[in-house]
């Protein structure tokens, strides 16, 4: 049998892109990519990585699941269990909490490293450096400080970490995930995205590190390729040792990830760059390889809908921020709707018709009228039978190792609290919603003021998007980590719940499993579950990858044996 392929994870966040490489099964069932060590430098995010590491060497153990599950249900830490404490053990060091860009932290990685990869030729580098420097919304941010300069934020950089352990190391391939802004980028005149393309085709001079010297070819560098076009990689060459021609900034959109096209219930569009070692590259050829790696899309009657994942989640109710009961929540959710209902029908808008407006007061009276009963603000995750086991390859995915014959164990299942003037505004916008078909639009169609927030400018027209609904018929809008500041943009669809999205949900629509637990307080959970890349996703890349690597065993296996 042959050995597992290592993985390293870093920048690994609760662990998204790990999980999906580490899902893929060889048929004796052992794991076709095995994580030999994830990096994380948030507490709370690593404690998660280190959970769901200890989750998969007790699943692939053969013990009971017992100890993992009765820890989630308030039981025992596994780290305080004799039965398992060497797996604990194992976890630990697997996943490390350390700043990467930090004197300690890359010299721990490195003797890591040097440790665990020695002689090894065939392993995959995976992650995705931190984006606050790339993202639209960080700029807009620095833009701001007259005191700036982007050549002077270190962040614009930590990819160079990234880098450092390709030039060190030289994985047969490497994915790398970037939020959009990515592409677009600059420091000073210069787009940083072509640099980084250059930078991760020749790591060498990049950084001045040579590749180890046991390595067949040690002077070989990486192409780049898109898993969207497989027209475009970099670089584009007749030959290997041809100067590389710089790929047209319009080429760049290729290596954009649209999550909706590929299965997942979500528009998270990534820059995703696959690096494949140029020996393998040259054994295969760039455009073998590029059709290989081209990921299949979805048509649009294909695209999975936010309900087809949510529906099967318990209701639950919001909460008040202030003597929060079941009795003064309906009290609340009565008064705010009759209040929106009649505002609605004395004043006109210039953008909804005198029908639509009476439309969204109907339902909001008949809310005010016969609010669900019994909702509750926790979902309590104790295990029902369930006649038939999950048997869709979506269904399968969410459920995870748990019993297939049980369905009700949900975790960070939990709704928020709000001030009553929220519930309001999200009351309106999800009636809206489900009247309408869209979300409302800032002043122009939440335009009473009885919703309008405590908030200077809300009626200049900078806040359109503050007030959002994640509309049931599509997929959702990206889930991204400002849903911890709060859950204004990510408004649940069904009025009667009148909340915002709960962890659990956020981390559906991200394709978690259901049974993949966030350590922390909910802030910090929902901070990683808006980080992560979607394991589904991720699944995906890795099967292409295997695909790639598969051909490199099969070349070999074909060259003749010298003589």
């Amino acid at each position: 049998m042959t050995k597992s392929i290592h993985l390293v994870d870093l920048f690994a966040g609760p662990g998204g892109l790990g999980e999906g490489f580490s899902s893929i099964r060889r048929p004796d069932g052992s794991r076709q990519f095995k994580t030999l060590v994830s990096v994380e430098k948030d507490p709370a995010a690593h404690r998660t990585l280190t959970l769901r590491a200890f989750y998969r060497l007790l699943h692939d153990s053969g013990m009971s699941m017992s100890a993992y599950y009765d820890y989630l249900q308030g039981g025992e830490h596994p780290s305080k269990r004799t039965d398992v404490q060497h797996l604990w053990k194992l976890a630990s060091e697997e996943a490390l909490c350390i700043e990467l860009g930090s004197e300690a932290g890359n010299r721990c990685l490195e003797e890591r490293l040097r440790r665990e990869l020695a002689g090894c030729e065939d392993w995959v580098l995976i992650g995705g450096p931190p984006c606050q420097a790339y993202s639209v919304v960080g700029r807009v941010r620095n833009r701001g400080n007259k005191h700036y300069r982007p050549e002077e934020d270190k962040r614009h950089f930590l990819y160079r970490e990234y880098l450092d352990v390709i030039a060190k190391f030289r994985p047969a391939a490497f994915v790398m995930e970037n939020v959009r802004g990515m592409l677009t980028s600059r420091i000073g005149q210069k787009r940083i995205f072509g640099q980084i393309l250059e930078d991760l085709h020749d790591p060498t001079k990049a950084t001045g590190h040579e590749a180890p010297k046991c390595l067949t070819g040690s002077m070989e560098g990486y192409t780049i390729f898109s898993l969207e076009d497989d027209r475009v990689y970099f670089p584009r060459t007749t030959g290997l040792f041809d100067t590389p021609s710089p790929l047209e900034e319009g080429e760049y959109n290729s290596f954009v990830i649209k999550a909706e096209e590929h299965g997942i219930p979500q528009a998270r569009h990534r820059v995703i760059l696959v690096g494949v070692r140029n020996d393998i590259v040259r054994c295969a050829g760039a455009p073998t390889i590029a059709t290989n790696l081209r990921m299949p899309t979805t048509g649009d009657d294909e695209k999975l809908a936010v309900e087809q994942v949510l529906a099967e989640l318990p209701p639950l109710r919001s909460g008040l921020s202030r003597q929060d009961s079941d009795q003064t929540w309906y009290a609340a959710i009565k008064r705010v709707a009759t209040k929106v209902a009649n505002e609605l029908l004395c004043h006109p808008s210039e953008y909804l018709t005198t029908t639509d407006r009476e439309r969204i007061a109907a339902e909001l009276r008949i809310i005010a009228q016969t609010p669900r009963e019994g909702l509750k603000r926790h979902h309590e995750p104790i295990a029902v039978s369930r006649p038939v086991g999950p048997t869709t390859e979506l269904e399968k995915w969410y459920h995870g190792a748990i019993n297939p014959n049980s369905k009700g164990l949900w975790y960070n299942h939990e709704a928020r609290s709000h001030m009553e003037e929220d519930l309001a505004r999200y009351l309106y916008c999800a009636t809206f919603s489900k009247v309408m078909g869209y979300s409302p639009t800032g002043t122009k169609e939440i335009y009473l003021d009885y919703l309008a927030p405590m908030h200077a400018n809300w009626k200049s027209g900078k806040f359109a998007d503050r007030f959002k609904v994640v509309l049931k018929d599509h997929p959702s809008k990206t889930i991204t980590s400002h849903i911890s500041k709060d859950g204004h943009y990510f408004i649940h669809y069904d009025p009667e719940q009148c909340r915002s999205l709960t962890v659990r949900e956020a981390a559906r629509l991200q394709t978690f499993p259901d049974d993949y637990y966030f350590e922390g307080n909910r802030t910090e959970q929902y901070t990683q579950v808006g980080n992560a890349v979607p394991p589904l996703l991720a699944r995906r890349i890795a099967i292409k990858v295997q695909e790639v690597l598969d051909k490199k065993k099969e070349t070999r296996i074909k060259e003749p044996s010298p003589t």
